[in-house]
């Protein structure tokens, strides 16, 4: 840990200090970072590469991204399924329940808006949520939490895997779910395409929908971020990141999503490669009981910032866990910064890259510019 904090520059903060001088938009100090123990870096260091007149949109209404403020902010988080999801979940063989499966929480809207509110006073900013029609979201679940809470929520869409697709997906040219998605993506007001997932060995319908979105992103500009295997599948990334990209789609607005979660890959090639090409890195199943452990987490992603990569790592939990919830005594939506940020810290990771991974590349993530309408 003493290495860390030498005055020699590592590369890291060297690739970091030049991201910096270049950058094309700062952000201002506020008080949300006392609440999850960050310092604000200086002005220099938080610089950031965000075009004019780019915006994040909620769902309630398009922000500025300095309109987010200083908190963190949670790029993909579960707020709203219903049970339906669950039983399309369902593995293949498996007996169905001989009683309907209880409601989940995520059906509550007034439960899991005391857990977003609790989770916004502890420092959290904005939340990103990852589901969608096939999952069982309601978008009017999203709004109402939106308005009580007092966070930032993010609305997506898209499709999700093979088993949750309707059928239109495999009946339908790839033109009319293009037109389609940007139809609902306006009228949903949707801030990004997400979670769009592919199984371990990637369909034909699942490459087709990966090539609708890439070539929906053309028309929006809207940010991508996608779904792989929990059980760590280090091609998937990479084989999204080819088909998103030859339909179309800009990397630097892709995460690929659960490279948390890989196993087999302990100096994180998988995901220099991925950062090289421009896209997001998603370390997104962090702070509570999903996957493999934390400390393997940690050491993955000081292999990515070891390697120079800061601006490409984003964090989120993708929470959607009852038994982990603030009412269950768990940190929630907290799971981030209550309960993984300190694990980073204590691994020698400093407060200007932790602003930047929790602050800075979100931002820069979610902003777009939204394309002229004739």
């Amino acid at each position: 840990m003493k290495d860390t904090q030498s005055t020699r520059l590592s590369r890291r903060e060297a690739l970091g200090m030049l991201g910096a001088g270049l950058g094309l938009f700062s952000i201002s100090r506020g008080p949300r970072l006392a609440a999850w123990g960050i310092q604000a870096p200086n002005a220099a260091r938080r610089a950031m590469r965000i075009p004019k007149g780019a915006i994040i949109r909620t769902i309630l209404k398009d922000l500025p991204p300095d309109g987010l403020g200083n908190g963190a902010i949670l790029f993909h988080e579960h707020m709203s399924f219903d049970s339906s999801f669950f039983e399309k979940m369902r593995p293949a063989g498996a007996p169905r329940p001989a009683t309907p499966p209880p409601r989940s929480y995520l059906e509550n809207v007034d439960a899991v808006t005391e857990e977003v509110r609790a989770t916004g006073k502890e420092g959290v900013s904005c939340i990103v949520d990852g589901g969608h029609a096939d999952m069982g979201t309601s978008y009017a679940n999203l709004r109402t939490i939106a308005e009580r809470s007092g966070v930032h929520i993010v609305a997506s869409g898209g499709y999700y895997l093979q088993t949750t697709y309707p059928a239109d997906v495999a009946a339908k040219s790839e033109n009319e779910l293009v037109e389609g998605l940007v139809r609902d993506a306006a009228t949903g007001r949707w801030g990004a395409f997400g979670e769009i997932g592919s199984s371990p060995e990637m369909t034909a319908d699942e490459r087709k929908v990966f090539r609708v979105i890439g070539q929906t992103q053309r028309r929006t500009a809207l940010p991508i971020f996608t779904h792989t295997s929990h059980a760590g599948c280090r091609k998937c990334g990479l084989e999204q990141l080819d088909i998103l990209e030859s339909a179309g789609a800009d990397p630097q607005h892709v995460c690929i999503g659960h490279l948390s979660d890989i196993t087999d890959d302990t100096h994180a090639e998988t995901h220099k490669d991925i950062a090289k090409r421009g896209a997001f890195l998603g370390f997104d199943t962090v702070g509570h009981r999903l996957a493999q452990g934390d400390a393997k987490k940690v050491s993955l992603i000081k292999e990515v910032l070891d390697a120079g990569y800061e601006d490409h790592v984003l964090l989120s939990s993708d929470f959607a866990s009852e038994p982990e919830t603030k009412f269950n005594g768990g940190a929630g939506y907290s799971s981030v910064t209550a309960v993984f940020v300190p694990k980073l810290r204590y691994a020698g990771v400093s407060e200007a890259t932790l602003h930047k991974i929790l602050v800075d590349n979100p931002k820069r993530f979610l902003a777009f510019v939204p394309p002229k309408t004739s």
